[in-house]
């Protein structure tokens, strides 16, 4: 009796990295669409225009919501999901610096670059949050992630010996997460005319005063 020939999958390994390749491409042209149309004004069709793809291409990433997650994802965190920030190699290396200031001044240059590659993308991502509950999901999930990043950044700011025993490691996290978010990136250098260098001064020189800001500061709610 004959046994029968089991059917082997060849996988390129070339073929696999020029799709690769592709789906990077494909992302990086929608979050450039995101940004400048917004949400509500992108269509499929425009982000496969950009990319220089057929709508088909584009289509097999996901629907639109998934394409705009995917979008800021690789924007925020240069891959897929929410990676936490502290799990980065360039920003571990700054955190490690024995000289506190000079980690410090390094995470605020890491945080302003972020913020401005991040800003049209991420204003696409909050006005779809408001309709899309598949995008909302995901703000709400990258909320998570940065409030557990913060209150890592609280034991490592105690540990240099800057966090007052009476600093609620809730309240640090709630303080360094508006001092260093998009928004206030965005309010200081659009709103009242910051150069990226001021901007990532005065972050710095925050962060640095952020022990006795947050002193006397109650915890958020426990449901919060």
């Amino acid at each position: 009796m004959t046994t029968p020939r089991t059917t082997r999958t060849y996988r390129s390994p070339l073929r696999a990295e020029k799709a690769a390749e592709t789906r990077r491409s494909i992302i990086t042209a929608a979050a450039e669409v995101f940004s400048e149309r917004g949400y509500v004004g992108t269509t499929m069709q425009q982000v496969a225009d950009h990319a220089g793809v057929s709508v088909e291409s584009v289509n097999k990433i996901g629907t639109k919501p998934d394409l705009l997650i995917k979008a800021f994802q690789q924007t925020y965190a240069g891959e897929g999901g929410w990676r936490s920030i502290i799990d980065q190699p360039q920003l571990m290396e700054i955190m490690a610096d024995p000289d506190t200031d000079q980690a410090i001044a390094g995470y605020a240059e890491f945080i302003a670059a972020a913020n401005a590659r991040s800003g049209g993308i991420w204003a696409a991502v909050r006005a779809a949050a408001a309709s899309e509950e598949r995008v909302s999901k995901a703000v709400s999930d990258l909320i998570a992630r940065k409030r557990e990043d913060f209150l890592i950044g609280h034991g490592w700011y105690a540990s240099r010996g800057m966090a007052d025993t009476r600093t609620s490691p809730e309240a640090f996290a709630a303080h360094l997460y508006v001092l260093t978010s998009q928004e206030t990136y965005d309010q200081l250098t659009h709103d009242w005319g910051y150069s990226d260098e001021a901007y990532t001064q005065w972050l710095r020189t925050s962060i640095l005063r952020i022990g006795a800001a947050t002193t006397h500061l109650p915890p958020p709610r426990p449901d919060a």
